[in-house]
């Protein structure tokens, strides 16, 4: 039976608020813990640079929308799938929205489409899309009472706890099994409950009728789709991309169940693997739900040389007792160039904004290795944080010689037409305003002292935008701007400003970008390879040395002899 009210439904949408409050509750309510979404420092290793939104919580909210949730009626989700287009970060505004329905099969099902979009003022992009088809039952208002009267009872979460994997590529085989209990609880189902209240404007009341107009279980057997592969296989390297439930038989409270998942495709190319999954009653044959699911296996970290590999490359450039300052300096280029830096002898601030942990194990190694090094936090677009930076640094050392404008923001790809001023105003603020002030107040001491030396790092993009980089290329480009201007105002007082300007390099401000473009990439060099922070460290080590005392407002060009020429 179709309700007459399913089928008359407009498009119907619910906006969402996904505080990390609410990401740690559904981790701990589906016993996905992927590190990805709640281990900031994990993340920041990751191409998104933070920790991402699960990307089944948005979908946890469908039961909250008209049709879907009719007086009178049960709605039974047969199939759910989905497509997960971008990232969602617990900042981002989100709204969830299901279209016009129509009817499917014999015509006992309603099918709707459904869309979650950034839910920004001036411009929306759609991070997820599908479809939900559902079933209706007429519900009566003695079962309603049932239902909550037993909802306190059991554990308030469908998995355990577990100890996360972290399967790399390499190890993952086609045909390769996995498999996880769960159980659905009227506990689990009451904390559900309360997860959509509190990630919506939906009153506490009007959520708990989801319970008894919506079948909660079968649901909840879907979200866990995403514990199957964040948590156990692929696990932490998984970047789910789409999947696809259908609902076989009644998913039942208090019956314990297990998911058993069979690896079907996997594309060396891509990095893509397909899952099958497969839910029955422990110990049971009969498949209660079942599915497929696409997810991408992301490359691991990368690992910065250590200190001893360093050690083997350098030589005396005369930067002894040195006192160097390196913004963005906990990971990638700038932790790679701290520590060649510190095996010259140099005194090294290693600032950052957000990877404490990153940069104190960049100082421990240094200090350990028999060099001199501090880590100062500071957001470099903010004047009086960066004044603060510079600061400490003179007090700690009673100098400034050398300035390295390397912080960024990231790499990730944004279509113009989709792009907003604000994204724009954040690269330019990091890039921009960030090696504007650093300027300011390191030139102010340099100029006391007697001299010193500024490298900005800058990009080939300037010359060579690839597309989609709108953002990046408009900071970068006015770095260059900047760098030549202070050149030329500067080289009399012995302050010299130079850029240092690579080409791919491999970090993981990178990492996002598919293995196929990267091996494109390095067959356009004619070295036949992408730059590595080792190469690039080593140019902007040279130009703080004394091998380049009559060099000001020039490029060093690390492109393994691509273009732009110079």
């Amino acid at each position: 039976m179709i309700p007459d009210a399913a089928l008359g439904a407009a498009p119907t949408s619910i906006d969402l608020r996904l505080s990390p409050e609410l990401v740690e509750r559904f981790a701990a309510l589906t016993g996905d813990w992927n590190r990805l979404h709640v281990d900031e420092t994990f993340a920041r290793r990751s191409s998104y640079r933070r920790p991402v939104v699960h990307g089944m919580l948005p979908l946890s909210f469908l039961p909250l929308l008209a049709p879907l949730h009719l007086d009178g009626y049960r709605c039974i989700p047969v199939s759910l799938t989905s497509r997960f287009a971008a990232p969602v970060f617990t900042d981002t505004p989100l709204r969830l929205t299901v279209g016009i329905p129509r009817v499917e099969g014999t015509g006992a099902r309603v099918a709707f489409d459904y869309a979650i979009e950034t839910a920004h003022d001036v411009r929306s992009t759609v991070v997820t899309s599908g479809t939900v088809t559902a079933i209706y039952e007429a519900r009566a208002s003695a079962a309603r009472g049932a239902t909550k009267a037993g909802a306190s009872t059991g554990e308030a979460y469908l998995v355990p706890k577990m100890k996360g994997s972290h399967h790399l590529w390499e190890e993952i085989d086609l045909g390769a099994t996995d498999s996880l209990d769960f159980m659905v609880t009227p506990a689990a189902v009451s904390e559900f409950v309360s997860l959509l209240a509190s990630g919506s404007d939906a009153s506490p009341d009007f959520a708990s009728e989801v319970r008894d107009s919506f079948d909660v279980p079968a649901l909840l057997s879907m979200l866990l789709y995403s514990t199957s592969l964040g948590v156990s296989l692929p696990g932490g390297s998984a970047t789910f991309l789409e999947f696809s439930a259908q609902r076989e038989h009644p998913v039942e409270i208090n019956v314990p169940y297990t998911m058993r998942g069979r690896i079907t495709h996997r594309s060396g190319a891509t990095r893509i693997i397909k899952k099958e999954l497969l839910v029955t009653a422990r110990g049971a044959e009969q498949v209660v739900v079942k599915g497929k699911t696409s997810t991408l296996v992301a490359s691991p970290s990368r690992r910065m040389p250590s200190l001893k590999e360093l050690g083997e490359v350098g030589i005396d450039f005369e930067l002894r007792d040195k006192v160097v300052l390196i913004t963005g300096a906990s990971r990638g280029i700038g932790e790679t160039t701290a520590k060649l830096f510190a095996l010259h002898g140099a005194k090294v601030v290693v600032n950052y904004r957000h990877g404490a942990d990153d940069a104190d194990r960049v100082v421990a190694e240094i200090v350990d290795g028999g060099g001199e090094a501090v880590a100062i936090p500071a957001d470099v677009s903010d004047v009086e944080q960066v004044r603060s930076l510079v600061r400490q640094t003179h007090e700690r050392y009673g100098a400034l010689h050398v300035l390295v404008n390397n912080a960024a923001r990231d790499f990730r790809p944004s279509p113009f037409l989709r792009l907003s001023w604000d994204e724009v105003q954040r690269d330019l603020d990091v890039i921009l305003k960030g090696a504007f002030f650093c300027c300011q107040e390191a030139i102010a001491l340099m100029l006391e002292q007697g001299g010193g030396k500024i490298i900005n790092v800058s990009t080939v993009a300037t010359d060579n935008p690839p597309p989609d980089q709108t953002k990046y290329v408009v900071a970068k480009s006015a770095l260059v701007g900047l760098t030549r201007s202070l050149s030329v105002e500067f080289a009399s007082r012995n302050i010299l400003v130079n850029m240092v300007v690579p080409n791919f390099v491999e970090t993981d401000m990178v990492a996002h970008v598919p293995e196929g473009f990267r091996r494109k990439i390095a067959q356009e060099i004619p070295m036949r390879r992408p730059a590595t922070p080792v190469d690039v460290a080593r140019a902007i080590v040279f130009l703080a040395s004394s091998y380049s005392s009559f060099t000001t407002g020039q490029k060093v060009m690390v492109t393994g002899g691509g273009p732009p020429y110079v």
